[in-house]
């Protein structure tokens, strides 16, 4: 197994695929700060897990710093908390973990998205409306199967990352989504340099990530002429309109994420 050593190679190891009774969906591994504590969390859109709290999934053991070629397919069984109005829930990670250590007396190998990745409207104000993205997932549940690694896939935004699309805390990227991209992360990567939006000067040497956001739907135009917007499913289906994808998808910023930490926060001070 490789060891991670740039920000693209450690982002493989940040995203879980998600298999469901539902079908597969796409989750991530996120530390969010809650006062002085790091609390780790497993996030993922909630038409995904909707009624469900079963999730199986796969993952590393850690070996010396590094993701071992031992992987571990569990079902974990937990209580998923939905985002009050956008089509998020997260789960606490931390209960896994203690069981794996338990059981196997292993750690496992995963590399977390933080805070300091998402940027607000007024900070994204310094991008441009056009910008490289890469979103990893597991497109109609393909992965790398005998590594355990999601997929890659890359795009442009579609509208300027600053702007509340339509007035809600969405943005839209052209990009090929397909099921079982449910849930997964959108960055803009610049690995050795960028440039600069005010004076068109390029950064080199420098690296820069972005936390955008996450994939939850995206429109179709039906033969009927309709453009519709529906959640990324989890699973292929049959349509009777036979939807013709126009590659745009439709991703839930990322700092919405943070809305959690009230929830956690009240959690953790009611034990």
């Amino acid at each position: 197994m490789i060891k991670p050593e740039t920000i693209t190679e450690g982002l493989l190891f940040s995203t879980i695929r998600l298999q469901t009774s539902k079908g597969v969906g796409t989750g991530f591994y996120f530390l969010l700060e809650i006062d002085d504590m790091k609390v780790p969390v497993f996030i993922t859109n909630r038409h995904v897990i909707d009624d469900i709290n079963e999730v199986t999934f796969s993952l590393h053991f850690a070996e010396k710093e590094r993701p071992s070629r031992e992987v571990i397919t569990i079902t974990y069984e937990s209580n998923w908390i939905p985002h009050n109005k956008y089509d998020l829930a997260f789960t606490f990670a931390g209960p896994l973990f203690e069981q794996i250590k338990r059981e196997y007396s292993r750690d496992i190998f995963l590399i977390p998205l933080t805070e300091n990745l998402i940027w607000n409207n007024e900070k994204l104000k310094n991008l441009s409306a056009v910008e490289d993205v890469l979103m990893y997932g597991y497109p109609i549940g393909l992965y790398d199967e005998k590594n355990v690694l999601p997929l890659i896939r890359s795009g442009v935004t579609a509208s300027h990352p600053a702007v509340d699309f339509n007035g809600e805390k969405i943005g839209v990227v052209d990009m090929a989504c397909f099921p079982g991209s449910s849930g997964s992360p959108i960055l803009i990567v610049n690995e050795g340099s960028y440039t600069d939006k005010k004076n068109g000067s390029v950064n080199i040497g420098r690296n820069r990530v972005i936390f955008l956001g996450i994939l939850f739907s995206g429109p179709i135009y039906n033969s009927e002429g309709k453009i519709v917007t529906k959640e990324i499913p989890t699973r292929q289906e049959v349509i009777s309109l036979t939807p013709q994808m126009i590659n745009l998808g439709y991703y839930i910023k990322s700092e919405v994420i943070l809305d959690f930490k009230e929830i956690i926060r009240k959690r953790v001070k009611g034990r």
